[in-house]
């Protein structure tokens, strides 16, 4: 507050300016006072009675409607503001930005009568509710007859019947109300988009926008977190809080889809789910055993090498008993994940060691040999040789083109009913965030990139079903069993045995079949 100021010219400069309210009455968590950025600016002082708040990620969009919130009831009397959230986490989340800025201003607080974290009530006779907005139903009732503030949080997660059951209380209203949505984007379908397409007016990033032939009711106020080049690189950060390096680690953290959408606010409709929620449900399945599970029957794995922020992750399938590769099937019934940071000897150790006590019948594994894992895939090949009981280990390196086919070749198993796979939340996870994207430089071709998160359960599947691929020299037939032979057996035991099975190759002579101690 100016010191030439009075206690009463104070409070009306900050009814008047809701800027000035901002920087000088409410205090930030480190116990200063806020700066307003100028899209923050532009947008709490909006004058037009229907608008959308288009922001990135970090941009402050809760403040800024936690600003408008408490600035309405408090210098307004009988005011009706409620907030709309999608989840009881969300809307949560917002009414706790809304409380902390209240407790951190005397001024503030003690013209409340009723202070709980989802509703308050002032001495004017204003009410701030918070509430959940995504369920089913009658929200009317929730609302009640109507609203002078509503705000649909997170409007993208809200459903489109919801909405419309909604807005009708915004009609009515004496004096100036205010409907504010606010979100980011997701398909090019729903209640945002269409707000967004049909807006006659766009404020963009300072720029105002024109469409006199659009007649929409919204006005858009549009600002992005990151702006990239052509080849998808950061250039360009959308607030001076944020640098280029923090935007490149977020990147790198949450993968180029789910960036585009929430940092630089791209619809992207070229990107299709790549594991949608039929396919899992055929897919996927409980049987109770955790993973507990053993078996004796033919195996393969694949191993999805981790590295600093990764977990190492193994899957391992049971084989079908189909006779031909064509009719083969895989059951993947097993998964060990190993910690963060632990040793790669041990890693090398529980594969070479204690696998095959699990699964004896172990006929091949493909291995993540990209990086570091380069090295480890190296070790296990070098041990699993020279075992009792040695099978081939493929290395697989990862590059957009190969995790495309391993991606592609899986999808084709699933979908011709060939794999199963032991459901586990993690994995589920991973699949429904898992994202198919259209090439920008050549509209036939697709990348594949997780959604968010990390895909170590995907590719450690994917890898065990590429067993499957005969472009991996994948030979189902039954091993020969490994048995001393002793004097006494008769060459014409030997012969009528190896008659029943058909399994009796070219090199093994007589002469070999009445060696004592030879392996079959």
């Amino acid at each position: 507050m100016d010191s030439a100021m009075t206690m009463e010219e104070f409070v009306l400069k900050c009814k008047e300016d809701i800027v000035y309210f901002a920087e000088n009455m409410i205090r930030s968590e480190d116990g200063g006072f806020y700066t307003l950025e100028d899209h923050q600016r532009a947008m709490v002082t909006s004058k037009e009675s229907q608008v959308v708040y288009f922001c990135g990620r970090r941009l402050g969009k809760s403040f800024m409607l936690a600003i408008e919130c408490i600035h309405r009831a408090l210098f307004n009397p009988y005011q009706r503001v409620f907030v709309l959230s999608p989840t009881e986490t969300q809307a949560k989340e917002l009414a706790e930005t809304i409380s902390g800025m209240i407790d951190r201003s005397a001024v503030i607080e003690r013209d409340l009568i009723t202070n709980n974290v989802m509703e308050k009530k002032f001495k004017n006779g204003s009410r701030i509710v918070i509430r959940t907005g995504g369920g089913k139903g009658n929200v009317s009732s929730v609302i009640g007859s109507g609203a002078n503030l509503l705000i649909i949080d997170e409007i993208q997660d809200v459903e489109d019947g919801i909405v419309n059951k909604i807005i009708p209380v915004m009609r009515g209203q004496k004096g100036d109300s205010k409907f504010i949505v606010a979100g980011t984007p997701r398909a090019k379908v729903g209640f945002l988009f269409e707000s967004l397409e049909n807006a006659p007016k766009i404020w963009n990033n300072g720029v105002w926008e024109e469409y006199p032939e659009n007649d929409g009711n919204f006005i858009v106020y549009k600002k992005q977190t990151a702006y990239l080049n052509k080849d998808d690189e950061i250039v360009a950060s959308g607030t001076p809080r944020i640098t280029i390096e923090e935007l490149k680690q977020d990147y790198k953290n949450i993968g180029p889809i789910d960036f585009k959408q929430e940092y630089c606010l791209e619809f992207m409709s070229s990107v299709t789910d790549v594991y949608p929620l039929e396919l899992q449900q055929k897919v996927l399945y409980e049987d109770g055993l955790e993973d507990r599970f053993k078996s004796n029957k033919l195996c393969v794995y694949g191993v999805d090498f981790g590295q600093t922020r990764n977990n190492t992750v193994i899957y391992v399938a049971e084989v079908g008993d189909e006779k031909e590769i064509q009719e083969r099937t895989l059951n993947v019934k097993y998964k060990k994940e190993f910690d963060l940071g632990i040793e790669y000897g041990k890693i090398e150790d529980y594969i070479v060691e204690e696998l095959p006590k699990r699964f004896p019948n172990l006929r091949r594994g493909i291995f993540d040999a990209t990086g570091v894992g380069k090295s480890v895939y190296e070790n296990v090949k070098r041990r699993v040789k020279k075992s009792p009981r040695p099978y081939p280990i493929e290395d697989f390196y990862f590059s957009e083109k190969t995790k495309t086919e391993l991606v592609e070749f899986g999808i084709s198993m699933m979908t011709q009913n060939r794999v199963k796979v032991k459901w586990s939340k993690r994995l589920q996870e991973e699949m429904t965030g898992y994202k198919r994207e259209r090439s920008q430089h050549d509209s036939n071709k697709f990348k594949y990139s997780k959604g968010s998160g990390s895909d170590d359960y995907v590719d450690a599947m994917n890898l065990c079903i590429l067993n499957m691929s005969p472009e991996y020299g994948l030979n189902f037939k039954p091993p020969i069993v490994v048995q001393k032979i002793t004097k006494t057996m008769t060459k014409q035991f030997g012969d009528k045995r190896w008659q029943r099975s058909n399994q009796r190759p070219k090199r093994y002579s007589k002469k070999i079949m009445n060696t004592p101690r030879r392996r079959l």
